[in-house]
């Protein structure tokens, strides 16, 4: 929103953001027979081009909620 990032600018009130939605990027692992969620999820399998299976995963680089705090910047 404009209004927080002109009144962080001016004035130094805002000191934080909250993250409203996780963002992150698509993404694949090696199959784990071992793991109870790649159990789960062995119909989605694929034979990857290293020649293991593989299954595709949502990799998380900012989580919902997460806050998000500035440095103050003094003014001289």
């Amino acid at each position: 929103m404009a209004v927080g990032a002109i009144s962080h600018y001016l004035d130094h009130f805002v000191v934080g953001r909250v993250v409203r939605y996780t963002y992150g990027i698509p993404d694949s692992v090696e199959y784990d027979p071992s793991d109870p969620e790649h159990r789960k999820r062995s119909h989605e399998r694929y034979l990857g081009i290293t020649g293991k299976f593989q299954l595709d995963i949502f990799s998380p680089i900012l989580f919902k909620v997460a806050a998000l705090s500035f440095a103050m910047r003094t003014q001289n």
